[in-house]
Order: C-alpha cells, then sequence, then structure tokens
C-alpha cells in the first residue's frame, strides 16, 4: 500500500508538472499568430503563471487540512454562508468588504467539501481507474481540484464570409468593457486576408486548467455543471477523446458536447445526494447577475438554431452584409425578450457551436449524443462509450 500511495503522489506531482507544460503547450495553441490576435497580445491570459501559483497553493492546503474532520452539516454550513455571502456581494454595486472577507475565509473549504461530493459522485458512477494489484480501490484521477476565480476570456475569430472558428486567443479576465470593444475593433480591422474576419471577446464559465478554474460569481448549480465539465476534461486526456482534441474540429466538439451532456447529468446526481442550495440551506437571495426568465413560449433554442440555418444559407449565397443585419436585427429581438447577447456575429457561431447540444448550434452531433446517453443508462457508462469516440464515424457506429 505504501508503494502505492508513493507512486500515487508521484502521479499528482508529475499531473502538476504537465499541467504547466500543457498551459505553455496551449499558449502556443491559442496565442497570438498574426495581426488580428495581436491586437490583444497585451490583455493576454498568464496561463502557466496561474498554474504555477495555485498548484502547491490548493495541494499545501490539502496537506495542511488532512485531519480536519468536519460534519457533513458543517460541511453545508459552509456552502450556505458562502453562497449567502455571494449573493450579498452581487446585489449590490457598493463594495461590500465584510462579504468579501467571508468569502476569503470560506472559499478553500467550500472548495476542499465540493472537491469531496464530486469525487464520491464520480464513484458512484465508476468513473475511477483500476491499476494493477489495487484495482479494488476504484481511484479517481486526476483527483477533483478546482479554485474559484475569474476565468480567461478568449478572444474567438471567424472569417466573415463562413462560420468557422479560425482562431482562439486567451485574454486576461478582468478587461474594461471599453478595452474589450477596442480588442475587436482591432481584430477586425487588421483584415489580414483580404476578406475581413468577425471578431468576439467571450466571457468563459470555467477553464480545465488543473486546478481548473470557475467563474467566481456563478450560482451553485451552475458551478456544479462547470466543475463536473472541467473536470471530465482532465479525465478524458487519458482517452482518445481527450487525447485527440486538437486533431480536428470534429474531435473537439465531441470532448466539449460530451463534457456539457455528462457535466450536467453528474451535476444532476450530485444535486439528488445533496441537495440543491434551496433544500440544504433554505430560500436564498437570487444573484442580481441572474437573467430574468424567458418569456412563456418564447423558444429561445429553436430561434437561434433557425437563425444558425439562414445565417449560414446567406453566407453560401455571399449576402455578408445581409447576414450581418439579420444577425444585429435577432440580437435586439432577444434582448427584448429579455436574453441578452452583447454581439451576435460569425465569431459568436463559431466559437459556440463546438458546443452540439447548445442553442447556437445545429450539430447532430449534439441529438446524436443525447441518444448515446439515454442508451448508456447512466451518466458514468455514457462518459465510458463517448471516451474512445473521436470523429462523427466513430459515434454513428457506437449508436448502431
Amino acid at each position: 500500500m505504501r508503494v502505492f500511495l508513493a507512486a500515487y503522489l508521484a502521479a499528482v506531482v508529475v499531473l502538476g508538472a504537465l499541467a504547466v507544460g500543457g498551459g505553455l503547450a496551449l499558449y502556443s495553441r491559442l496565442g497570438p499568430d498574426g495581426a488580428a490576435e495581436e491586437a490583444a497580445s497585451e490583455h493576454g491570459y498568464n496561463l502557466a503563471g496561474w498554474e504555477i501559483k495555485h498548484f502547491p497553493e490548493k495541494w499545501l492546503h490539502k496537506l495542511q487540512h488532512l485531519f480536519n474532520d468536519r460534519s457533513e452539516q458543517e460541511r453545508t454550513d459552509a456552502i450556505c454562508a458562502y453562497f449567502k455571502a455571494a449573493a450579498e456581494l452581487n446585489s449590490t454595486q457598493e463594495p461590500n468588504a465584510e462579504a468579501e472577507k467571508r468569502l476569503a475565509e470560506l472559499e478553500n473549504d467550500v472548495e476542499d467539501t465540493i472537491e469531496g461530493r464530486v469525487t464520491a459522485v464520480l464513484k458512484d458512477q465508476k468513473l475511477t481507474l483500476e491499476p494493477p494489484l489495487f484495482s479494488d480501490l476504484g481511484l479517481v484521477f486526476p483527483p477533483v481540484d478546482f479554485e474559484i476565480d475569474g476565468t480567461p476570456r478568449v478572444l474567438a475569430v471567424s472569417p466573415r464570409e463562413r462560420i468557422e472558428l479560425r482562431d482562439s486567443y486567451l485574454l486576461e479576465p478582468d478587461i474594461p468593457q471599453p478595452e474589450i470593444d477596442q480588442i475587436e475593433h482591432n481584430a477586425e480591422s487588421a483584415n489580414v486576408d483580404g476578406r475581413g474576419v468577425s471578431a468576439l471577446v467571450i466571457r468563459t464559465g470555467g477553464f480545465s486548467s488543473y486546478p481548473s478554474v470557475v467563474f467566481e460569481d456563478t450560482p451553485y448549480d451552475s458551478l456544479m455543471e462547470t466543475v463536473f465539465h472541467e473536470w471530465l476534461h482532465s479525465y478524458l486526456i487519458l482517452f482518445p477523446l481527450g487525447a485527440r482534441y486538437f486533431g480536428s474540429s470534429e474531435t473537439r466538439t465531441l470532448n466539449e458536447s460530451v463534457a456539457n451532456i455528462g457535466g450536467k447529468e453528474l451535476a444532476r446526481l450530485y444535486f439528488e445526494r445533496y441537495g440543491t442550495l434551496e433544500q440544504a440551506c433554505g430560500a436564498q437571495p437570487a444573484p442580481a447577475a441572474t437573467p430574468p426568465p424567458t418569456p412563456s413560449g418564447f423558444d429561445f433554442t429553436g430561434e437561434m438554431r433557425a437563425l444558425r440555418r439562414e445565417v449560414e444559407a446567406m453566407l453560401a449565397q455571399g449576402q455578408v452584409e445581409q447576414a450581418e443585419a439579420l444577425m444585429a436585427a435577432k440580437r435586439d429581438e432577444f434582448q427584448s425578450k429579455g436574453i441578452f447577447i452583447r454581439r451576435l456575429n460569425q465569431a459568436y457561431f463559431a466559437f459556440h457551436g463546438f458546443y452540439a447540444d447548445s442553442p447556437g448550434s445545429i450539430d447532430p452531433i449534439g441529438p446524436k449524443l443525447q441518444t448515446l446517453l439515454q442508451r448508456a443508462g447512466s451518466p458514468g457508462e455514457f462518459v465510458r462509450r463517448a471516451s474512445a469516440l473521436t470523429t462523427r464515424a466513430d459515434l454513428d457506429a457506437a449508436l448502431q
């Protein structure tokens, strides 16, 4: 057992080293390689620096609190207090030093509690590794590890004449809106290929570094979906679906969509087991950032997918300006229905199209993965079956 524990700890250390190396490799993939991306270079996200700071920080905290045996009720109380303070902070635009201090005091304990509970759900779903001689241990690897923090933004760039994610570039989390507008303007003005590009700076809900990072102003339900989503990215690296993430747009779409669908299903099981915020804590004030409810009878997903098809048909006929005018008009219509999209353009559809279950996608991978989930019978089995897929043909074969 000692040999195994030593090997496990060594694997975690190697994982940390790989996270830093992977951060550098990912930066080279998503870093500036042309005039459009250079427009945002001064706001580039320091991924390697984030890894170097947070990986040892998290594990030192775990070691320091290794024998801190709190009851489940105490753990739940910490979660309740954390999201109560977050709601107080979000309910006003004024500084609230007391709520900020409370959040900082509770954050590490809340992360530890959620990580332990997520691990229990993953074990229940048999999303574990079984090393030789220790197959009965059912280890969750990589260990669940996330940080509540500001998440990187992404500059997405698509050609104007078609919807295609040509480039994406990680940006620092906190960029003032006027500078975001300038970044998009500069990227679109670069016009390096003579045909023009569409650009969009997007806020991410999470990022699969290690530890993964989850957006700090996220409500509890969305936070849990993101924690599972980002862990699945780390887990899938051990299988073809993750190892070949950058191999093709098909593989990337499959990977992101499996993480999206699997993350939502695993979060559902988490809340069935541990209760929602309302069930565990009683009524909580809703964060100010929560969007207003969609008007009854308005099918946002259907409207978005119909728009995507219409825009693609117009672009195929060379009607670029007309397609852009249509997207702008639809954006205003959605806002009148209580759904705010800051900019709706080719880059928006190109970025969100990798999530085949999202309203901005018309990729048949989404419905097919939903069928695979239904046939699998559980989220864990769904992830196991999907982990070997890398193409649409693979998915079709799995469904047959």
